[in-house]
Formats: structure tokens, C-alpha cells, sequence
């Protein structure tokens, strides 16, 4: 439809014998110029249908991914709609802050710098429906010390009475450990990353128990969708989702089973490691790798 054509039918819309305004030409003009804009892209003329929008530059710790630059050579209109808060509580602050850029948010950081924070709470909630480039204010703590319970473990292969003979290639220990971790026996656990994994994040864990402890932690089957194998001539539990997956949260594919009588292991794969590797097939090698050492 042509300029023309538009001053036309508005011109025919008006009862016969009422004079139109004078501007009304000037007018039509303006909305249809503001109603279609030309694009080249890759050499082709695009006519696209859009309404100007000028976004002002926001300079924020946390600014919205993808805001709009000044126009280079060719016009550029990007129209935003309402997004929906993500949950980032629990998170640490640097990937809450991310997550929130992600969607078109701004992190708004509340009282004092806190390195490698986690997010205790935010506001508005997630699931709160906000304009693009809204401010989400975030409360954080700081992250707590690792525990060394076991002191340096060189490798970190071998701890709590186990030897671990495979683990999937990169991986480096998390030089981090705990006891006391279930029941009133002997029990122990630590990690293992990717060399320059972000303060908290883990690829694998293991977790060893002896005695009381051992029956404590075979026993704990929170797990979903279980598939029964055998790792050294004893059943062992191995689930896709393990406890966390069966608790609402993200999966973190596990394998649980006892080496003795006195001695029980679980494995489990960290849920941002499970996305790269085959986590089912990789927990089978590592618990098959698995020895007892006293």
C-alpha cells in the first residue's frame, strides 16, 4: 500500500462534508513512516513492519545482554517484552548476576562486596513479571572456608580407605575434604573439577563410609528410577537424577553400593558436568575403578 493510498482511505473515513484537518497528509506520512522501515541485510532490501523505539544506554554491573548500540550505516529497532524473573537464589553471586543478564535483567547487589558470594535472597521473587532491564536487588553471603579435614591429599585418588583407579580424563582434585559427613561411624568425601572450575563447583564427589556409617549411607535411597547393577559382585543402586534430582533439584546422575560389608561408597556427577559427558556410563568406570585400601 502506497503513501497515497493510506491519505486516501483516511480521507474516505471521514463523514462527507466535514473538512479534513490540514496536518492530516502530513500526518498519515509521518505514521507510515514510522510504520514501515527498510533493512539491507546481506545485500537484500527487507521491508519490515516495526515501531521505533529508542533505548537509552545503561552503563550497570549486571546491564542486560543484548542492549541495543548506536546505528551504524543501517537502523536498528529492537522491541523488548516483559520477561520473567529467573530463580537465582542459592546460586553463586557471579552466575546469579549472569543468569540475570541473560534474561534481560540487571543485578542490583545489596550491602557490601562479598567475593564469590552466594545469593541468599532476591527481590522481586522468581516468577515475578517485570519490564526488560528491570533492577533485581540481590542479598548475598560469603562463601564459607573448605573444609581440610584430611589435609593434603596429593592426587586426592586416595582417601577414607579407598583408592580411586579411574576418574574421567582433565580432571584434577578439588583439594577439599570432610568427615563426619552420615551417621556415627567413620565417614568421609571430597571432589574433583576441572582445572580452573569457579570456587564450589565440583565434577564428581565421592563419599566413603565404614561401619554404622556404611549401612547409613546404603540405606539412604532418596533416589528415583533406579537401575540395579553390579559393581564387584554386589548390587549397586545407579540413578540418572540421584537424591538431588529426586528432591526438585537439578540432577546429579549417582551410583551407591557397598565394596565389604563394613565399607559403602557413593559417586556422584556434579549437574553442570553431567550435561558434557555420558554421566551414566562414566560413574559405572569410576565405581568398577574404586578399591579398598584398608
Amino acid at each position: 500500500m502506497t503513501i497515497e493510498d493510506d491519505l486516501a482511505n483516511a480521507m474516505a473515513a471521514h463523514v462527507s462534508g466535514v473538512e479534513a484537518a490540514p496536518s492530516l497528509g502530513s500526518t498519515v506520512r509521518r505514521r507510515h513512516r514510522a510504520h514501515v522501515i527498510r533493512l539491507r541485510v546481506a545485500g537484500a532490501a527487507l521491508v519490515t513492519a516495526a515501531v521505533a523505539v529508542a533505548l537509552p544506554a545503561m552503563v550497570n554491573f549486571g546491564e542486560p545482554a543484548n542492549t541495543s548500540k548506536t546505528a551504524t550505516g543501517q537502523d536498528r529497532v529492537v522491541i523488548r517484552d516483559n520477561v520473567t524473573v529467573p530463580d537465582v537464589t542459592g546460586r553463586r553471586t557471579t552466575e546469579a548476576v549472569q543468569a540475570l543478564r541473560d534474561a534481560g535483567l540487571k543485578a542490583v547487589l545489596s550491602g557490601r562486596e562479598v567475593h564469590n558470594g552466594k545469593v541468599i535472597r532476591q527481590e522481586p521473587a522468581a516468577g515475578t513479571v517485570v519490564a526488560w532491564g528491570s533492577p533485581i536487588k540481590l542479598a548475598q553471603l560469603p562463601s564459607a572456608p573448605r573444609p581440610q579435614a584430611l589435609g593434603d591429599l596429593g592426587d586426592g585418588r586416595e582417601f577414607g580407605g579407598i583408592r580411586l583407579t579411574y576418574l574421567p580424563a582433565g580432571l584434577e582434585w578439588g583439594k577439599w575434604s570432610n568427615d563426619d559427613v552420615i551417621g556415627a561411624g567413620e565417614s568421609y568425601t571430597t571432589s574433583y573439577q576441572k582445572p580452573g572450575a569457579p570456587e564450589g563447583e565440583y565434577s564428581v564427589q565421592v563419599i566413603v563410609a565404614h561401619g554404622t556409617s556404611a549401612d547409613a549411607l546404603y540405606n539412604f535411597m532418596p533416589e528415583s528410577q533406579v537401575e540395579i547393577m553390579d559393581i564387584g559382585g554386589r548390587p549397586a543402586r545407579l540413578s540418572k537424577d540421584g537424591d538431588s534430582g529426586a528432591a526438585g533439584g537439578p540432577s546429579t546422575p549417582t551410583i551407591t553400593w557397598k565394596l565389604r560389608d563394613d565399607v559403602a561408597v557413593k559417586v556422584f556427577i556434579g549437574p553442570g558436568y553431567a550435561k558434557e559427558i555420558d554421566g551414566l556410563s562414566e560413574l559405572k568406570k569410576i565405581a568398577e575403578g574404586i578399591r579398598a585400601i584398608k
